[in-house]
């Protein structure tokens, strides 16, 4: 054996791959029974602890709960999530399109700064794309829009508002809108309003 290769199986003892053992899975609302939903509410109410009292019940933020989500788990361990929401953009202009809204992105802080974060988010893409949405958007606090440019996101040029019952605007403690185009058609120009999903 070279010297290289024994540095090089030294280094492999000594830092194994973070990600080993865990797996990224899509799964509809339907294939997540109570236990896992117990498991997943505890898990959102380490991550976003004020919103604790929402998880003990629900996961669904805002009324609106997800039509799948992204798990990344090692054996029954949940390190990272994507909940993604179906929701109603429109515009000042009538356009009006579906959309992916994804919601408690996050990995376990044992996970961090291990590319898993990347993971989770492209496998939340790809399904998102499968399924025929043709924009992504998400809400997250201003330190991390630099994270989400990095991956491809962008800020809209014009305000984007979540409204509750067409009438009321949510306060929204994740202030910084963020969008990625998944189809060829550009986001409508103007202001943005988000809704739960409506009728056309």
């Amino acid at each position: 054996m070279t010297m290289d290769m024994q540095i090089n199986n030294n280094r492999q003892e000594l830092d194994p791959d973070p990600l080993t053992g865990i797996e990224v899975d899509v799964l509809l609302e339907s294939q997540i029974d109570a236990t896992l939903d117990r498991q997943l509410r505890e898990y959102l109410s380490t991550i976003f602890p004020e919103w604790s009292s929402i998880f003990a019940q629900r996961r669904a933020w805002h009324e609106a709960a997800p039509v799948f989500s992204i798990l990344a788990r090692r054996g029954d361990e949940i390190l990272g999530h994507v909940g993604v929401v179906e929701r109603t953009i429109s515009s000042c202009w009538n356009w009006r399109y579906l959309v992916a809204s994804f919601q408690g992105v996050s990995v376990a802080p044992a996970v961090r700064k291990t590319g898993l974060s990347h993971k989770i988010l492209q496998k939340s893409l790809d399904a998102s794309i499968a399924r025929g949405y043709p924009f992504a958007i998400l809400f997250c606090r201003e330190p991390l829009v630099h994270f989400y440019q990095d991956l491809g996101w962008s800020l809209p040029d014009d305000s984007m508002i979540m409204w509750r019952d067409r009438a009321l605007p949510i306060a929204m403690r994740s202030n910084c809108p963020m969008y990625r185009v998944l189809a060829d058609i550009p986001l409508p120009e103007g202001p943005i309003d988000v809704h739960n999903p409506f009728e056309y």
